[in-house]
């Protein structure tokens, strides 16, 4: 099943055309002339599944496409693919507003500039295509460390091992395969008596003030 999903809009962006990479560094939009661009229009950045056919399995892997658009007609300019390796759109070296995409014809390509009105949407571009590499390369670190079935642990008492339990200043030691000869067979820890109530407290002070005043009166 193959799907589409709009990632990311732009009412208006630029497009240039640039001159040819000079060094290594990277494109810079000030050797551009932005006060005439190439084409003004609307970006539309898509996410979408696309079908891979196999011998013993379908399945499918996700394409970004970068869609310029006439913001009126709808009629497309161009088209600019984006890998989840980061190729197709570059970053200028001396702004955050413009980039350099690839788009393609068929089998034809070229480099273009593109440029946006504001940084707050070239930082919303951005945002979305760091999204579309996320969703194309889950991460499988975490991930399938949290969702892996961790084995079963076996505590039980091997044959000739033992366990010491203290209660107290008593030392009770139970072997492995053995069973206590006392009633509690269960290997339950007894449980302390419940304190006195109020009432027993009170009835204790009581007989204790008797004793105390019979002392007095017999002396």
């Amino acid at each position: 099943m193959s799907y589409e999903s709009i990632i990311f809009i732009a009412r208006e962006v630029m497009v240039y055309q640039i001159p040819p990479l000079k060094t290594s560094k990277g494109y810079r939009a000030s050797e551009w002339d932005v006060a005439k661009p190439l084409w003004t229009g609307r970006l539309k950045v898509v996410e979408k599944s696309v079908p891979v056919r196999a011998e013993a399995y379908d399945s499918s892997e996700l394409r970004c496409e970068l869609m310029l658009e006439d913001g009126n007609t709808g009629e497309l300019f161009a088209t600019a693919v984006y890998g989840a390796n980061g190729k197709g759109v570059e970053q200028v070296v001396d702004s955050s507003r413009f980039f350099v995409i690839r788009v393609v014809d068929g089998e034809r390509h070229a480099y273009l500039g593109m440029g946006f009105q504001e940084r707050s949407e070239s930082f919303d571009f951005n945002i979305a295509l760091q999204d579309y590499k996320r969703h194309a390369t889950p991460g499988t670190g975490l991930t399938e460390a949290t969702n892996a079935k961790e084995p079963t642990k076996d505590y039980s008492l091997k044959a000739g091992e033992t366990i010491t339990v203290e209660i107290g200043n008593k030392t009770r030691r139970r072997k492995a395969g053995s069973s206590s000869g006392s009633s509690n067979s269960s290997g339950a820890l007894p449980f302390l008596p419940p304190p006195p109530s109020a009432a027993q407290v009170k009835q204790q002070q009581s007989e204790q003030e008797e004793q105390d005043d019979f002392g007095e009166f017999v002396s």
